[in-house]
């Protein structure tokens, strides 16, 4: 019985940790428990779990996206740069597709010229990021009245719409890595890609999938952002790629590749941010915040391991 207990506690720790947290932070300040930062915290971090849920489906293959703030960048400009153009609602969708066709150009690297994604990844943020100030030439691009900072900021049924998108593609990649043939097929490219492609996997079809679903969500992400700066700037996004990867790490996904949980991808998300907002709230300055997260994630990895 106390071996199951114990079990159950390690394979379940981010959930665990997460309970622990909220309650001590109830306790550590009285501003916590209020509607206004609790609201905050579940609006400034749905854009993290998202950009987080979209690092899980690549490191699910054994891979990385070191390009996950660069991609955040880059969609902010074009994004804020296109609305201010005047393509209205066509901006988000143009923005999309151009994410998930550069991620498209990532996984090709990984899969059919056989860069390690280390490499193909931390030469997509170069390029990203140098497109990104070659595009904002120097200057911010206001959209502030326009109709993707007002829905940013607006609520729906009471829930804000940030938060609605962030249930939503949790939702629906529950679904794919649950419910799918490609879902299954790129556990089985994280546990064994030789195995996987003798199963009848198309395994540099569904890396190409991956790396391309991951831009997907580092760009759903990136919109919200402009939406909640209200301008497009060039100076956003840094930061973002240790957060997603430190997330699905806290949530218990292997670096090695064929394991993860969108469910605790996202707890591990929310316990990060829940993190960040009490230290803040108790005045603790932002670099030992560093040193905190660094033992945070050091301490979900050996607890993993003892699974």
């Amino acid at each position: 019985g106390v071996k199951k207990f114990i079990d159950f506690a390690l394979s379940n720790f981010v959930i665990i940790a997460f309970i622990i947290l909220f309650a001590a932070s109830c306790f550590l300040s009285p501003a916590f428990l209020t509607k206004n930062n609790l609201l905050s915290v579940l609006i400034q971090n749905s854009i993290y779990a998202i950009c987080a849920i979209g690092m899980l489906v690549i490191i699910i293959t054994g891979g990385i996206d070191l390009s996950t703030g660069a991609y955040v960048c880059i969609v902010v400009c074009l994004t804020a740069g296109l609305i201010q153009n005047g393509h209205g609602i066509a901006s988000v969708f143009i923005v999309l597709l151009l994410a998930f066709a550069i991620g498209a150009v990532s996984g090709s690297m990984v899969a059919f010229l056989n860069i390690a994604p280390f490499i193909a990844t931390l030469a997509m943020t170069t390029i990203l990021k140098g497109a990104a100030y070659m595009y904002q030439t120097g200057q911010n691009r206001r959209i502030d009245g326009t109709f993707l900072p007002k829905w940013v900021k607006d609520s729906t049924i009471g829930i804000p719409n940030p938060v609605l998108i962030m249930i939503a593609v949790f939702l629906v990649f529950l679904f794919v890595l649950n419910r799918t043939r490609f879902g299954r097929g790129i556990y089985a490219i994280g546990g064994n890609k030789e195995t996987a492609y003798l199963a009848g996997i198309r395994v540099r079809s569904y890396l190409v999938l991956s790396y391309a679903l991951g831009g997907l969500c580092f760009a759903i992400g990136g919109i919200l952002l402009c939406g909640r700066l209200g301008m497009g700037t060039a100076t956003v996004g840094d930061g973002y790629e240790m957060d997603a990867i430190a997330s699905v790490v806290i949530g218990g996904a292997s670096m090695n590749g064929g394991s993860g949980s969108v469910t605790k991808t996202i707890v591990g998300a929310m316990l990060m941010g829940v993190l960040y907002n009490i230290m803040n709230l108790m005045g603790i300055a932002s670099y030992p915040q560093m040193i905190v997260k660094g033992v945070v994630i050091v301490l979900a990895v050996l607890l993993y391991k003892r699974k």
